[in-house]
């Protein structure tokens, strides 16, 4: 028996019954779907979900390389403005935050006035040790529709949302304040405008997920974890995307957490397994052999 026939000669027309073939004039792919009517977005998705991580193709720029201006491009602005008038109707906190249009401007010097272990100092100290700029400032738009201060907000508060949610600044690291975002969203938004707002989290959270569990088993426990922390902490703590970090900037991290409403977060260390899934090392033959982690086992 040839490989694989086995699973060739299988019926499997049980599973294909209340399928309806449909028919198209149109010469070139059509869907229902506008993601899948993107040639850039299918080529995205394909390199970006299928690949293994380089040295030459860092992680961090993945969102950047076509799916955020594509994002934007299939985007239906009336229909958004719509959706975010709607909200402000239902919604006293979030038309509260909304038209505050609180958007400061800081520069990495402002944050080294704060404390060492205060949430300031520490963001500080990342920015000083990995050379990283702040967005505070150079991003800043004023005046700016609904849409663009929600979207400008969120390049704001992003590294922010590394240290409250507890996501090292690594590739793994990222799992949480994705994971944290995407839950967070739906449960301080209406479900459609939550969608609208989530999109870019969705894609480029599973993208992670997609390359550890294809090509990076020994990390695939420690993804696992990080996306379930970050649900817990979602779904749980106060809204993620509308919280005034800049207040609590002088306050230690706990306390910092309590102040925005941040419940379930701790520090997570996943820099060991990250080396391993952005392929600065190879997995040790411990890691390769251990069956299961006893230390993620959560019976609560």
């Amino acid at each position: 028996m040839r490989r694989g026939q086995m699973l060739e000669d299988r019926d499997v027309s049980y599973f294909h019954k209340g399928i309806t073939p449909q028919t198209t004039e149109s010469s070139l792919l059509i869907s229902s779907s506008k993601y899948l009517n993107s040639p850039v977005i299918r080529d995205w998705l394909t390199s970006h979900y299928l690949r293994r991580n380089g040295q030459d193709q860092p992680v961090p720029p993945d969102t950047t390389l076509g799916l955020s201006q594509e994002l934007m491009k299939i985007r239906d602005p009336i229909r958004l403005q719509a959706l975010i008038d709607r909200e402000k109707e239902i919604n006293p906190k979030f038309k509260a935050w909304v038209e505050e249009r609180y958007l400061p401007s800081m520069t990495k010097e402002d944050f080294a006035k704060y404390p060492a272990n205060s949430l300031g100092g520490i963001f500080h100290s990342y920015l000083v040790k990995y050379g990283y700029e702040v967005n505070f400032g150079r991003a800043v738009k004023l005046p700016c529709s609904d849409f663009e201060f929600i979207f400008q907000r969120f390049g704001l508060t992003h590294d922010f949302e590394h240290l409250i949610t507890g996501g090292g600044f690594n590739s793994l690291g990222e799992l949480l304040p994705y994971f944290v975002r995407m839950s967070n969203t739906y449960q301080h938004m209406s479900a459609e405008l939550a969608k609208e707002l989530t999109e870019l989290y969705v894609f480029g959270g599973f993208r992670m997920v997609m390359r550890a569990g294809l090509h990076y088993p020994t990390s695939w426990l420690t993804t696992l974890d990080l996306m379930q922390r970050g649900i817990k902490i979602g779904l749980t703590s106060e809204s993620i995307l509308m919280a005034r970090y800049e207040d609590a900037l002088h306050l230690p991290l706990p306390e910092a957490r309590e102040m925005l409403g941040v419940r379930n977060a701790e520090d997570v260390d996943s820099w060991h397994d990250d080396e391993v899934f952005i392929e600065q090392r190879q997995p040790t033959l411990d890691e390769l052999t251990r069956i299961g982690r006893p230390d993620l086992a959560n019976p609560a």
